[in-house]
């Protein structure tokens, strides 16, 4: 559902398909392979609990909180 995407200079992003089909990216900045694979993770847990109407894990709201 969601991708990492490289930039110049070592840059990170988040690049995912919103609920209403737009393209939508999260710019990370300069961050280790394994912090975007976290991020990624919990935008994944987002998006899917907006698809099916539900509530996201609690520690996917910790961490947005």
């Amino acid at each position: 559902m969601a991708s990492i995407a490289n930039d110049q200079g070592g840059r990170r992003r988040i690049q995912f398909v919103a609920p209403d089909g737009s393209r939508k990216a999260i710019r990370l900045g300069k961050v280790s392979q394994r912090f975007a694979e976290g991020v990624k993770l919990r935008i994944e847990h987002l998006l899917a609990a907006r698809m099916t109407g539900g509530a996201p894990d609690a520690d996917t709201a910790r961490w947005v909180a």
